[in-house]
C-alpha cells in the first residue's frame, strides 16, 4: 500500500509540474505575460507603437447650401479614399508618452500634439484644435476610427447656410 501512496503522490507532482501557464506571450501587448508558455488569446494592444498607415478613409454624410431658402446644394456623400496623396493622416506615429506625429506620405512631418485615449475614444489634440475619434476596432496590426463633423454656417454677405453633417472612418495598418 506505501508503494502505490509514493507511486500516486510521485505521479501527481510529474504531471502538476508539465502543466504551463497561459497568458499572453506577445511582448507588443499591454497585458504581456513574462511568465506565460502558452498564448491563450487574451493579448491585447494599445495604439502606442509602430506607425500607424492610413490604408483608406470613407467619408458618409451630407452637405446642403441654401440662399435666401432656395436650395443651391443638396448632396449624398458615399466615397471611399484610397490614393495616399489624398490621405490625411496619412502616418500617425503614437508614443506612450501622449505625444504623437504626423507625417504626409512623403514622410515630412505635418504636425504634433498629444492625445489621450478613454475606454473606446481618443482625444487628439493638435495645434488648432481638438479631435475626438471613435476607436471602432483596434489590434495588433490594424484600427479603425470614426469622427463625426456637424458643422451649420451662414455667410452674412451672400445670404448663404451651409449644413454639413459628415462621418469619416479611417483605416490604417501598423507597421512595426
Amino acid at each position: 500500500m506505501k508503494k502505490f501512496i509514493y507511486f500516486f503522490f510521485a505521479f501527481s507532482i510529474i504531471f502538476s509540474s508539465c502543466t504551463k501557464e497561459e497568458g499572453c506571450t506577445d511582448p507588443l501587448a499591454t497585458n504581456f505575460n513574462v511568465d506565460a508558455e502558452n498564448d491563450d488569446g487574451s493579448c491585447v494592444f494599445g495604439l502606442a507603437g509602430g506607425e500607424w498607415i492610413t490604408q483608406s478613409i470613407t467619408s458618409t454624410g451630407s452637405l446642403t447650401a441654401t440662399m435666401m431658402g432656395f436650395p443651391l446644394l443638396d448632396s449624398t456623400i458615399n466615397y471611399t479614399e484610397t490614393n495616399p496623396d489624398s490621405l490625411e493622416p496619412y502616418k500617425l506615429v503614437i508614443d506612450d508618452n501622449g505625444t504623437y506625429m504626423e507625417y504626409d506620405n512623403s514622410n515630412n512631418v505635418v504636425e504634433g500634439g498629444s492625445w489621450s485615449a478613454t475606454n473606446d475614444q481618443l482625444t487628439i489634440n493638435t495645434p488648432d484644435t481638438t479631435l475626438v475619434l471613435d476607436i471602432i476596432s483596434l489590434d495588433k496590426n490594424q484600427v479603425s476610427f470614426s469622427i463625426n463633423f456637424v458643422e451649420n454656417s451662414t455667410d452674412p454677405t451672400l445670404g448663404i447656410t451651409f449644413n454639413i453633417d459628415l462621418t469619416q472612418t479611417i483605416n490604417s495598418n501598423r507597421s512595426w
